[in-house]
């Protein structure tokens, strides 16, 4: 594994503008890192996203799904932003504090 796979990886996730998407399943980010790079190790795919979970690129939460069952999201958030809103919104809306 190479921080060139993970460059690549964050280049093609800020390009397709993940930061919007919130908190995803894993599966997500294994499917665009392995579109991206063209790899088709589950083990290097998870290497390169353990990685970029290190350098804080992702972040990594447990949510609660209900009747006492949590389930653990991940966050591309490469800006370190705290929320995230609709860049293209008007100031009304930002004030309203509507997050994506």
């Amino acid at each position: 594994m190479s921080l060139e796979n993970v460059n690549i990886a964050e280049t093609y996730m800020k390009m397709r503008n993940s930061f919007r998407y919130g908190f995803l399943k894993y599966y997500y980010f294994k499917r665009v890192i392995g579109y991206c790079t063209g790899l088709t190790d589950g083990v290097r795919i998870r290497a390169i996203f353990q990685r970029m979970l290190e350098l804080d690129i992702i972040e990594r939460t447990n949510q609660y799904q209900g009747q006492g069952k949590w389930a653990l999201r991940y966050r591309f958030n490469p800006y370190q932003l705290e929320d995230y809103y609709f860049y293209e919104s008007s100031e009304e809306t930002k004030s309203n504090n509507i997050k994506i």
